[in-house]
This record gives structure tokens, C-alpha cells and sequence, in this order.
């Protein structure tokens, strides 16, 4: 092996400034198990519950950011928090998950917790362990920040927390090294990683990694050509991976190839979230807006799905539930119409959303999460998405057994 390279690089050399700021990233199942595109009876109560917690840790003093976000071609819910400090978390856990604890372990169970800070106290872990929080919690290493810790678009960007652990034999030393050598090399030669964070994994010989990237593209690149490509082999020889937590808009390529890779991986697009007005130094701060000219992105979806003999009530009713889904939990869905023909028993819906990362949601949250019973009680026509759609969605659409056609946009007016 190479000479190991603890002395860190002139950029990291001061730490990151998150001060006292605690994330935690959590994945949750329900307590029967569903499928790719099949829910399980416990998955609607356990989001509802998620969905309320939500609200309530909105209003918690203390609580800088809250996300509840639903996996892609799982049954579960990946959650993540932001706190002040200790305290808030302490508090929170007492007070706010505390109020809904009981209804939420009747239909769901924690998978595992990754919790990262600068320091974690032994009282703080003491009692989230005996609240029964499955998880890991690291202290900061080493990392960098670029762009002033401006945030990125958090439509496009991608969050990835991750913990590795060393195998039996295998030094801690050894796998800082291996970390270092990809924060090193990422920060000049992949402009796209934004955000680079090591945390020691306390009581363990374990690291969690916390990468932030501009875009799915970005990640591409850093997991194909990229220093994860670069220093694969050279962890895998002595580290596994344990968790691998995505959250946003990763691609339908990323999330075959991060397979062949052997990644645990759970994939999650961004769902009902708030963030306090300034943003947060663990994620970015808000202070310089983001200029997208939203309207260009738009995509618009018309399909119809025809209801089988005695089935229209039915259909309608899931439509509707479909419609107020969409309208609380997915805030890049801009508009939805319904019509219902009668004499066909036809449904035509029309979805406008405000880019293709929103149609990407979309299908892998509430579309998936009612396909099945969809495809039980009609039959689904043509589906035309109007708009720019990159190609891995072409493929997601595709592969959902959807009869798609695909066009960008040509000319057009606007009335005033």
C-alpha cells in the first residue's frame, strides 16, 4: 500500500462551519412489507403519521430543517432533520416524536439512523439509544465546502450520506486515508462535489461520508469516472459499506449502476420539507437566490386510463386520492386536471410539472405507490409527456410498462 496521507490539504485545514448544528438522516418501513410498485396496508398510515410529525417539527424551536422523503422502489420513508444544537434534538425527541411515538410504532420501525455533528455528547446518544434510535453517530474529521456554503438548487442537487465500515482486521487509519485521497482529489477535479464531509463513527471503526453534488449528472460522473471510480477497489479491500442514503433527484441510470457497485442504497426525491428562511450551514445557506427560468422546464403529461366493466367509481377515487397527494406532498407538481368520459369510462388527466427532477418524483412516490391497484381495475392508453425528459426517465417510464411518446418542445405563445 501506498504511504498513508493523514496531513490534510491547505483546504481543509479549517474546519467546516456548522458550528453546533446535528443532522440526522433516518430510513423507516412499514411493519408489513410491500413491493416495488405495491404498498403495503401499513404504508399510508405510516406516511400520514410522517406527514403529521412534519407539521409538528415545523413549529419546533430548535428545528432548522425537516424533510420527509419517500423512497424510491421501496416501502419506506427517508427522513432527515436539521437541529440547532443538542438541546433542540433533546427536546424534540422528547416532546414532538415523543407525542406521536405510539401511533407511529403501531404501523411502521426505524431501519437505521445516521447522526452526524462536530461533537456528539455522551448524554445526547445515551438518550436517543434509550428512546430506541437505531443508528450511528459520528464526529467531524475532516471536509470542505465550496461557493461560500451557498445552497445549491435543491430541485437538482443531490445529498449523499453514507457509512463504511472496516472490515475484521482492517485499520481505521487506512480507511481515513482512502477518504482523504477522494476529498483531496474530488475538491479540483470534480467541480460538481460541492460538499465533502468525513465524521469518526463513535465507538466503532467506521467513517460516515457526506457528499453534496450539484446535480445527478455530477454524481454520474463522480461514480463512473470520478474518484469513486478512481479509489473503488482500494476501500472495498478493506471497508463495506453498511447504508447508503440518497436524497434527490438521482437518476434512473445512477440507480441501476450504483447496483452493480453493490451499494445498499436507498433513493429518495425530496417530499414535503421546510427549511428556516436563511437555510442552514449544514445544507447551505439561502442569501443568493437562484435564477431558473422555471417555465422553460415545464413538462406536461396527458394520459387516460380506462376503467374495466363496473370499476369507474373506482377509478375516480383513487384519482382523487392520487390529486391530494400530489397537491400536499409534491411541490414541483404546478397543476392537475381530471375529466372522466361517461360513455367510455375513460379518464383523461393532465399533470403540468415544473421540471423533469418533478416528473421523476412523481413516478417513483405517488405514482408507484398506486399503480398496482391502477392497473387491477383499468386499463392505462398513451402517455405523452410534452416537454424536455431526459433519457434515464424515458427509460423509468418505459419501464413501468407505459405505451410513452416523448416531445420536446417546438414553438408556442403566451398570452399576457
Amino acid at each position: 500500500m501506498e504511504q498513508l496521507q493523514l496531513e490534510l490539504p491547505t483546504f481543509m485545514q479549517e474546519p467546516i462551519q456548522i458550528g453546533e448544528e446535528i443532522s440526522i438522516t433516518g430510513k423507516w418501513v412499514p411493519k408489513t412489507k410491500g413491493g416495488i410498485f405495491r404498498k403495503s396496508p401499513d404504508s399510508g398510515d405510516m406516511i400520514k403519521e410522517w406527514e403529521d410529525i412534519h407539521k409538528d417539527a415545523r413549529e419546533h424551536d430548535g428545528m432548522l430543517s425537516t424533510e420527509i422523503n419517500h423512497a424510491i422502489g421501496q416501502d419506506a420513508v427517508l427522513v432527515h432533520h436539521i437541529f440547532k444544537n443538542e438541546r433542540a434534538l433533546g427536546e424534540y425527541f422528547s416532546k414532538v416524536a415523543g407525542e406521536h411515538v405510539e401511533a407511529l410504532h403501531k404501523v411502521a420501525q426505524p431501519d437505521y439512523h445516521l447522526l452526524r455533528a462536530m461533537n456528539i455528547s455522551d448524554e445526547t446518544r445515551n438518550a436517543l439509544q434509550a428512546k430506541g434510535v437505531n443508528g450511528t453517530f459520528g464526529e467531524y474529521l475532516f471536509g470542505f465546502v465550496k461557493n461560500d456554503y451557498k445552497q445549491p438548487d435543491p430541485s437538482k442537487a443531490v445529498q449523499v450520506t453514507a457509512k463504511w465500515t472496516c472490515k475484521p482486521g482492517e485499520s481505521i487509519e487506512e480507511l481515513k486515508h482512502w477518504w482523504l485521497k477522494v476529498g483531496t482529489d474530488a475538491y479540483s477535479e470534480e467541480e460538481g462535489m460541492i460538499r465533502f464531509e468525513a465524521y469518526k463513527v463513535i465507538g466503532e471503526d467506521a467513517l460516515i461520508i457526506h457528499e453534496t453534488f450539484d446535480s445527478s449528472d455530477e454524481l454520474k460522473f463522480h461514480l463512473t469516472k470520478g474518484m469513486a471510480a478512481r479509489y473503488k477497489n482500494d476501500i472495498d479491500q478493506i471497508a463495506a459499506p453498511e447504508n447508503y442514503f440518497f436524497r434527490g433527484p438521482v437518476s434512473w441510470t445512477i440507480r441501476t449502476y450504483s447496483k452493480f457497485m453493490g451499494l445498499p442504497a436507498t433513493y429518495s426525491s425530496r417530499g414535503s420539507h421546510w427549511m428556516q428562511e436563511q437555510g442552514t450551514m449544514s445544507e447551505g445557506l439561502t442569501n443568493q437566490k437562484i435564477d431558473i427560468n422555471m417555465e422553460n422546464q415545464e413538462v406536461m403529461v396527458v394520459y387516460s386510463w380506462t376503467a374495466k366493466e363496473g370499476k369507474s367509481e373506482e377509478l375516480k377515487s383513487i384519482y382523487a386520492e392520487v390529486t391530494d397527494q400530489m397537491k400536499s406532498n409534491e411541490p414541483g407538481a404546478l397543476r392537475v386536471q381530471c375529466y372522466f368520459d361517461e360513455s367510455t369510462s375513460r379518464l383523461i388527466v393532465q399533470d403540468v410539472f415544473q421540471d423533469a427532477g418533478a416528473v421523476g418524483f412523481h413516478l417513483g412516490t405517488t405514482a408507484a405507490g398506486h399503480f398496482g391497484n391502477l392497473m387491477a381495475i383499468a386499463n392505462p392508453g398513451e402517455f405523452l409527456f410534452c416537454g424536455d425528459v431526459p433519457e434515464e426517465m424515458k427509460a423509468a417510464a418505459t419501464g413501468m410498462g407505459l405505451q410513452a411518446t416523448f416531445a420536446p418542445a417546438v414553438f408556442s405563445f403566451k398570452r399576457n
